[in-house]
């Protein structure tokens, strides 16, 4: 499974009744909200980890 920044969520269209699952993955976030993730305090160890290996592994393609 790739790894997750947050929780999936499940949003309902209104109007439809329509449901869709929007997913938060490492590998579809922009690079500036991981370095913004890396800089915050409140951020636990394990996410800041998570991001650490995201940037590296974006360097180094």
């Amino acid at each position: 499974m790739p790894e997750k920044i947050k929780p999936s969520v499940k949003h309902t269209d209104r109007k439809t009744g329509k449901t869709w699952i929007e997913h938060f993955y490492l590998k579809t976030q922009p690079l500036t909200e991981l370095e913004r993730i890396m800089q915050d305090e409140r951020a636990n160890k394990k996410l800041k980890v998570k991001c650490l290996r995201e940037i590296t592994r974006r360097s180094k393609e």
